[in-house]
């Protein structure tokens, strides 16, 4: 048995998959696209009005943190969502709460009542650049789906969609591959120990893909289990915009990173 089969073995079934549905306000007919002010505008003459609300679902990947049902994922996966779903390794589906947020690095722990108790992973302490690593989500739905590379490199920063007021840093670089569904999976060591949690891949490039790191990890678990880690008022996330330095380099803010959250 290959070290890779012996983590997926052991492991997999401390992976989960998120589902997510969240309420929009939509001020115009989504069908009418170019031409929704102009439709709006003759249908509010008869009494019709073009403000309504409109459902949007969504897919992340997530990761057990503790037997008694705490789950970590990224912020952005759960972001604004009014309801949550979890999907175990056994099929079981469960709804899930929001208990703690930490938006500036991009995380998230939330809550489900498990029928039993779960297997959590264990944070890693170190990592190696060249170290190999196994990322494991649910891209496009697809449950459990693995893919292996190695660390590439160490605190990365970058600006989130090409916008330069929205920092990540102290990221992990890796080309295993992170898709769309993933956002929120495990990148794991050759021991099973938590490394990082997949984050975003680098759209004008191919086998960048980067995780936030089990430092970060770490801290949020010790922040949630003292209490300093508060919940989002009303289950919804706000983001906080963190401002670039000037000192930024061309080559940070030149790499435009997407978010692999699937919608479906």
């Amino acid at each position: 048995m290959t070290p890779l089969v012996r983590v997926m073995k052991e492991w997999a079934p401390s992976i989960v998959n998120i589902s997510t549905e969240r309420v929009v306000l939509v001020r115009s007919h989504p069908f009418w696209k170019l031409y929704g002010n102009l439709f709006d505008d003759f249908y509010n003459q008869f009494g019709h009005s073009g403000v309504g609300t409109m459902k949007l679902n969504s897919l992340g990947s997530g990761v057990v943190v503790s037997e008694d049902g705490l789950i970590m994922t990224n912020a952005h996966v759960v972001n604004m969502a009014s309801k949550i779903y979890v999907v175990l390794n056994s099929g079981e589906h469960l709804e899930a709460s929001v208990v703690g947020l930490k938006p500036g690095d991009d995380l998230a722990l939330i809550k489900i009542t498990p029928p039993r108790p779960l297997k959590p992973l264990k944070v890693a302490k170190d990592i190696l650049i060249g170290e190999t690593v196994v990322s494991v989500g649910n891209p496009l739905g697809l449950e459990n789906s693995v893919s292996s590379g190695i660390v590439s490199g160490l605190n990365r920063k970058f600006y989130l969609g090409g916008r330069q007021d929205y920092v990540l840093d102290g990221l992990i670089q890796t080309d295993a591959s992170i898709n769309f569904g993933s956002s929120g999976g495990a990148l794991l060591n050759l021991a099973g120990e938590l490394v990082g949690i997949n984050l975003a891949v680098a759209q004008n490039a191919q086998g960048i893909g980067f995780a936030v790191p089990y430092t970060y990890i770490q801290r949020v678990l010790d922040e949630y289990a003292t209490g300093e880690l508060a919940p989002p008022a009303q289950g919804t996330i706000q983001v906080p915009v963190r401002k670039a330095p000037e000192e930024a380099s061309a080559r940070e803010r030149s790499i435009i990173l997407k978010v692999p959250v699937k919608n479906k």
